[in-house]
């Protein structure tokens, strides 16, 4: 079995949809992010294998061969598309590390993309012609006539059985907002940033993070889902669009490219829950993980991303996996940086791309988790390693 490697993660800002990527197509947003990781990595683009993206909300159709054939690939690289919700870009990850632990690719591209700005409109079609059409915003996350309770709805089910209220919600929700903007200030995010061309402008920084946020604020915020619930805007995750992608190759590549850094892929999993509580699914894909490896898959000073979608289905997961909920996105993470669908697990894996780097310790773990739309998790493990250097 070939080693998978982590050489290079890219992401564009992420920002508020309809707002400056409102004219910026998804595989615009992707094709930028993959050209960059051609332009950084200098390895030749014929030598890709192949490409995977996660996508969610649309524009359907196999956005990850649209997005390819806008980069600088050549056509003659084949691409595959991933909807697994907001585990999208994880899973289109974990994908491409199982085809070169395979043996049947060296280079691999893999990520994420959303366009909620620029995503095509839902519309039913209806057995009578007299019946006028009805827009949808979402397709059904479990088969007719189960419960489909939309993820606000489920999230307040979060809080409600697992006891969350909502002065703990709010806190978590400051403190995500807290170190983002101190992040951003540090310059933390420079690196792994690609810039968005737009007719406005370049865009070069993400642009959720609220520097004006309190406590008081927070408090203020009415409950945005069920009437006398916790759930608020304030601390649920804003709708965003953007895109980001890794290169992954085998360790013979990794030798002849002489990256000094990389994340090793270590293992993956999946795992269900109950989709009334759909945000808890990240617990058993955490618990399939450790299982998968033989041990907890974490250590003292592992990285941990996990995607904020609610600050309660965060905290009731990381309470379940007994996860100190301060261990996790040192940075920030989705309540304030945002939350493009397809493209967050790939975020979260260049998150911790970045983070282990800077801190480049040989064997120090980083993971990330996902909980998805219908009750579905992943849950993804890498180990920092120093890549060997050829001496020519």
């Amino acid at each position: 079995m070939n080693d998978a490697y982590l050489v290079l993660a890219l992401r564009t800002p992420v920002v508020r949809a309809g707002k400056e990527f409102s004219r910026v197509g998804a595989e615009k947003l992707l094709g930028l992010v993959i050209d960059e990781l051609l332009e950084r990595s200098q390895i030749d683009p014929a030598r890709i294998d192949h490409v995977f993206a996660g996508n969610a909300a649309g524009p359907g159709g196999n956005i990850a061969r649209v997005a390819a054939l806008s980069s600088r690939l050549p056509n003659s690289i084949g691409a595959t598309s991933i909807d697994a919700q907001c585990a999208s870009g994880l899973e289109a990850i974990a994908s491409a590390a199982r085809m070169i632990r395979s043996g049947e690719a060296h280079a691999v591209i893999a990520g994420g993309v959303e366009s909620v700005s620029t995503a095509p409109w839902r519309m039913e079609k209806q057995t009578d012609p007299m019946i006028q059409p009805r827009l949808y915003s979402r397709a059904r996350f479990t088969p007719a006539p189960d419960p489909d309770p939309d993820m606000g709805v489920a999230a307040e089910n979060i809080a409600q059985r697992c006891g969350i209220d909502r002065a703990r919600q709010d806190a978590f929700a400051l403190r995500s907002h807290q170190r983002a903007l101190q992040a951003l200030a540090q310059g933390a995010f420079d690196a792994e940033i690609v810039a968005v061309p737009t007719s406005a402008g370049l865009v070069v920084n993400d642009t959720c993070p609220r520097s004006n946020l309190t406590m008081k604020k927070l408090q203020a915020l009415k409950p945005a889902f069920v009437e006398g619930g916790s759930v608020s805007a304030g601390n649920s995750c804003p709708i965003n669009d953007g895109a980001s992608a890794v290169l992954l190759v085998s360790g013979q590549l990794l030798e002849e490219l002489e990256i000094g850094f990389a994340l090793k892929y270590v293992a993956s999993a999946s795992g269900g829950c109950d989709p009334e509580v759909l945000g808890l699914a990240a617990v058993p894909a955490f618990e399939r993980l450790a299982r998968t490896m033989g041990a907890s898959p974490l250590q003292e000073d592992s990285f941990i991303e996990f995607n904020e979608a609610f600050a309660v289905q965060a905290l009731a997961c990381l309470d379940q996996l007994g996860i100190d909920e301060r261990r996790v996105n040192q940075q920030g993470g989705a309540l304030a940086l945002g939350h493009p669908y397809g493209a967050s697990g790939a975020i979260l894996t260049t998150r911790l791309f970045w983070q282990a780097r800077a801190a480049s310790r040989t064997g120090q773990r980083s993971i990330a988790l996902m909980a998805a739309a219908g009750g579905t998790g992943s849950a993804v493990a890498f180990e920092s390693v120093v890549a060997p250097r050829t001496t020519g």
